[in-house]
């Protein structure tokens, strides 16, 4: 008969736990040693009202369960003191770190998780840099509306010189 730790079976559930979450659409990882306390509050917030999911894991429960969900290359960033970010949006997490680690230099944007493949720092910053749906549709929006403004104005145009 095997006894087991009640601390092992905790990890377990907690690597576990990890797994699942690096196989969502959209992960951030970011170095935040030297922030205080009120922007790590204020980082927290932005992530709520976003949708995002941010937590705070020992890099050695990460190093287990990247290893078992196949995303050996993460290991090279789990130094140091990061927060993990995930979301069903592939972009939101990078977006949100990226944006905020402009306003607060002592955030560092590692590493992140994007359709499955681990990306270093840079690419991370370019999938940052890549628009949400959200800013799409309204582009697209915009791209259909715009020919009909000119058409409207061209019109008015035309009404105002053949009315004098």
């Amino acid at each position: 008969m095997k006894l087991e730790r009640p601390a092992h079976k905790q990890k377990a559930e907690i690597v576990a736990e990890i797994m699942n979450k690096l196989k969502s659409n959209g992960v951030a990882i970011a170095e935040y040693k030297h922030l205080t306390v009120a922007q790590m509050t204020q980082l927290r917030r932005l992530c709520l009202t976003k949708n995002i999911e941010i937590k705070v894991y020992k890099d050695s429960l990460v190093r287990r369960a990247a290893k078992e969900a196949g995303f050996d290359a993460l290991e090279a960033f789990l130094t140091q003191q990061n927060v993990f970010l995930f979301s069903e949006d592939p972009i939101a997490p990078a977006k949100l770190i990226a944006n905020f680690a402009k306003e607060n230099e002592k955030l560092v944007l590692k590493a992140g998780i994007y359709e499955g493949a681990v990306m270093d720092t840079q690419a991370i910053n370019e999938v940052a840099s890549i628009p949400s749906k959200d800013e799409l549709y309204s582009m697209f929006a915009s791209s259909l509306i715009y020919p009909l403004r000119q058409f409207m104005l061209v019109t008015k145009e035309v009404a105002k010189t053949k009315s004098e």
